[in-house]
């Protein structure tokens, strides 16, 4: 009977990608990831809400985003720069959680691609550089679930 891998003998997943095709054009699918308003019709996961969004949408600008529980009230705010900015093609941006002393959590990589499919667009969307393999599929699940609100949201770009 061949041996059975045990998940510790496989590298520790450091990123993740998600795809979604969504119904709408390329330039207005890119135009909900920089535009605060349509931003906030989805960025936020499933139980939250984005208090405030603040862009300065050039490359090596900076970008901050407050959300809040809407069961707790608890307030997160996330933070990044924009490291590349290619409309309608691909987005690039650092992200990071403020702690509440202040401080950073450990800065990943996010990469966006945006494909024409006919009449809708493929969302390619990358975040690498993970300190710990919990910290990467903890953040899956939330960019899961706010690219589904996306998916749903797209129609009505």
């Amino acid at each position: 009977m061949p041996a059975r891998a045990s998940e510790s003998s496989f590298p520790a997943r450091r990123e993740f990608t998600l795809n979604r095709v969504l119904a709408a054009p390329r330039a207005l699918v890119f135009r909900a990831f920089i535009e605060p308003e349509r931003m906030k019709q989805w960025w936020a996961p499933p139980g939250f809400h984005i208090l405030s969004c603040a862009l300065d949408l050039r490359e090596g600008g900076a970008w901050r985003m407050r959300i809040q529980s809407d069961e707790t009230g608890a307030i997160q705010t996330e933070v990044g720069s924009y490291r590349e900015i290619s409309e309608p093609e691909r987005l690039v941006f650092t992200h990071a959680w403020v702690r509440r002393d202040g401080s950073l959590t450990p800065t990943t990589l996010v990469t966006v691609t945006f494909a024409e499919r006919g009449e809708g667009t493929e969302v390619r969307f990358t975040q690498s550089d993970f300190h710990s393999p919990e910290f990467c599929r903890s953040h899956e699940a939330g960019w899961n679930s706010s690219l589904e609100q996306l998916t749903k949201y797209a129609p009505r770009l």
